[in-house]
């Protein structure tokens, strides 16, 4: 059965490499690492990422995990509806995400 491609934007807040303490916090390279997760998961399901901006750290309108700060990373992927379910549930595990959001387009 073949299924439609649907765009998607997806926010991810991770803990800010530079204020996180906490030994668990994401580094730089834990930034890296879920931009390539994302970028990679994209590519091997035959979808594509259209656009990927760094928005930078921001502060949060209140502490998730003791963290007043925090870096957002923003996608416009193009998947399969199935594929997003699956990359959903990839994040979800991900315990250096603090929270992420998809949004059909």
């Amino acid at each position: 059965m073949l299924e439609s491609m649907n765009t998607y934007e997806l926010t991810i807040v991770m803990p800010d490499p530079t204020t996180s303490k906490d030994s668990a916090g994401a580094g730089g390279e834990e930034v890296a690492r879920i931009i390539k997760v994302v970028t990679d998961f994209a590519k091997k399901t035959k979808g594509e990422v259209n656009k990927q901006e760094s928005w930078g750290a921001k502060h949060l309108a209140y502490p998730i995990r003791k963290l007043a700060v925090a870096q957002y990373e923003h996608f416009v992927i193009t998947l399969e509806p199935a594929q997003q379910v699956v990359l959903d549930k990839m994040l979800r595990m991900d315990e250096n995400i603090l929270r992420y959001m998809f949004v059909r387009v």
